[in-house]
């Protein structure tokens, strides 16, 4: 029988090495992630607004006027429950909640008309990932539908 010595195994130092590798990896990938879900979150947004925009011109061309009232009222009548009116728009299961219309963070989205900023038609904006806006659409993360 032969007593094996030396080489079989690790050197502290080729463990410390590789445990750095997979700390820089890790801290890259944890870094990355959260602004990938902000920008998919801003991204959902604007794609909301902008097929909102597109239903609302769909609606003003054929009732020559725009939709009245607040995000509650915008919604059923560009989805009306009842089957025999003109759906403008169909929305799924995520992009409501209850009878409002939600941004990608789960905020409900804004409409008013006339609007304040669009004063012969209408605003319409998400409140951003505060949730909140103390300026009616123009807080630097709201994203809205007259500064883009």
């Amino acid at each position: 029988m032969t007593l094996q010595t030396g080489n079989r195994g690790f050197t502290l130092t080729e463990l410390l090495v590789v445990i750095s590798i997979i700390l820089v990896i890790t801290a890259s990938i944890l870094t990355v992630v959260p602004r990938l879900n902000k920008d998919t979150q801003v991204k959902a947004s604007k794609t909301m607004i902008d097929r909102l925009e597109m239903a609302i011109e769909d609606y003003y061309g054929d009732n020559r006027s725009y939709p009245s009232g607040d995000i509650e009222n915008l919604k059923t009548l560009l989805q009306p429950s009842d089957t025999t009116l003109k759906q403008y728009i169909e929305f799924n299961d995520r992009e409501l909640s209850g009878d409002t219309i939600i941004d990608g963070w789960g905020n409900s989205l804004v409409y008013i008309s006339p609007g304040n900023q669009n004063t012969v038609s209408y605003d319409l904006y998400s409140p951003g990932s505060d949730g909140t806006s103390t300026t009616s659409g123009s807080d630097i993360d709201d994203i809205n539908n007259w500064s883009r």
